[in-house]
């Protein structure tokens, strides 16, 4: 290995646990842009869906691997702090498998009783209804009733 490549190696190591951009821009006496390309030419690799179904293929399996002997102490030993990891696996399980998603929730919505007629509307529709007559009126009356919401339409 040249040393480029070596230092790229020593940068993306310490990078992937957890060292800062700006630390080990000091650390190697560049920027951190230059820090970035170098964890960038040695994680060179597309993220296709192929990979990433892969990649939640085996983060499924590891969940379900780290749940059986937890869950096994929370039920036989009452471990609380075992059922908490296994409600916490649970979640992670669930958001990688979309089990969680937006259009899956339940929307409450608040039913309103339908609104009784204004008193001034109950004295437009007596005024109505006498104007019409028994038939239901005619004429001009008729013309500027508004329509009766009650009678069926054919």
């Amino acid at each position: 290995m040249d040393d480029d490549s070596e230092r790229d190696e020593q940068i993306t190591s310490q990078r992937i646990a957890g060292t800062s951009t700006r630390e080990l821009a000091k650390q190697h006496g560049c920027t951190g842009r230059e820090i970035e390309e170098a964890v960038d030419r040695r994680l060179s690799y597309e993220l296709d869906n192929r990979q990433r179904l892969r990649q939640v293929k085996l983060s499924v399996a590891r969940i379900e691997s780290l749940m059986h002997p937890f869950y096994e102490k929370a039920v036989k030993d009452k471990d609380v702090s075992a059922g908490v990891l296994c409600c916490k696996l649970e979640e992670r399980l669930a958001m990688l498998l979309a089990l969680d998603q937006n259009s899956m929730r339940v929307d409450v919505y608040q039913i309103q009783a339908a609104e009784q007629p204004k008193s001034y509307e109950k004295i437009r529709q007596a005024v109505y209804r006498v104007a019409r007559g028994h038939n239901g009126g005619a004429g001009a009356v008729a013309a500027l009733s508004p329509p009766d919401d009650d009678k069926p339409s054919h």
